[in-house]
């Protein structure tokens, strides 16, 4: 025995990043790409000139006179005023908050293209993400129970039978059984 086996034989080691299994490298590295796409949207969004911004906004806003069309889409005489105003707001230095604003003051909160994340709107952004996240995880645990036990799905002949239908083939064996003797033993009293 050397004289440095005996110093560090009962010590445990920490794992280093690259030792770690395969589940927190897969996590880190979707968290890693996580933050460099917002960072990547939040620089993108410091260079947007003033058309893209109103482009973006008329994209939000829904006409008021056509069914299902944002105001960048329709071609109705209210949707090109629409187009035109946030184009003057942008330039007099209002912030895109600032015209939604004004346009829910004018038509309500229909004629925003996203439904404002508060009341009874609040379902339409927490359900899809808990909906998501629950059948990742279903899926995730139904592949796990399918990699960890395949005899519960495939049953072999023995293990088909039940205790019941073992004990009924018995009885019939027996019952068998008792009528061969039956029929082979000498019949007296003819």
């Amino acid at each position: 025995m050397s004289r440095f086996q005996g110093t560090h034989a009962g010590a445990a080691r920490r794992p280093t990043l690259f030792q770690c299994g395969r589940g927190k490298s897969l996590l880190l590295t979707v968290l890693l790409s996580v933050l460099l796409c917002i960072l990547i949207a939040s620089c993108a969004t410091e260079t947007l000139t003033l058309e893209e911004r109103a482009q973006s906004i008329d994209q939000r806003l829904m006409c008021p006179v056509c069914p299902a069309e944002t105001i960048d889409q329709s071609q109705a005489d209210v949707a090109i005023q629409m187009r035109e105003l946030v184009r003057e707001k942008l330039q007099a230095g209002e912030t895109e908050d600032q015209i939604f604003d004004f346009f829910v003051e004018r038509y309500d909160k229909g004629v925003l293209a996203e439904p404002p994340a508060e009341g009874f709107n609040i379902l339409v952004w927490v359900i899809p993400p808990v909906v998501l996240l629950l059948g990742v995880t279903l899926l995730w645990l139904g592949i796990r129970q399918l990699g960890r036990s395949p005899r519960q799905y495939f049953l072999t002949p023995e293990e088909s039978w039940t205790a019941d239908s073992e004990r009924y083939l018995r009885e019939v064996d027996e019952e068998f059984e008792a009528y061969r003797r039956s029929a082979t033993a000498p019949r007296q009293g003819i």
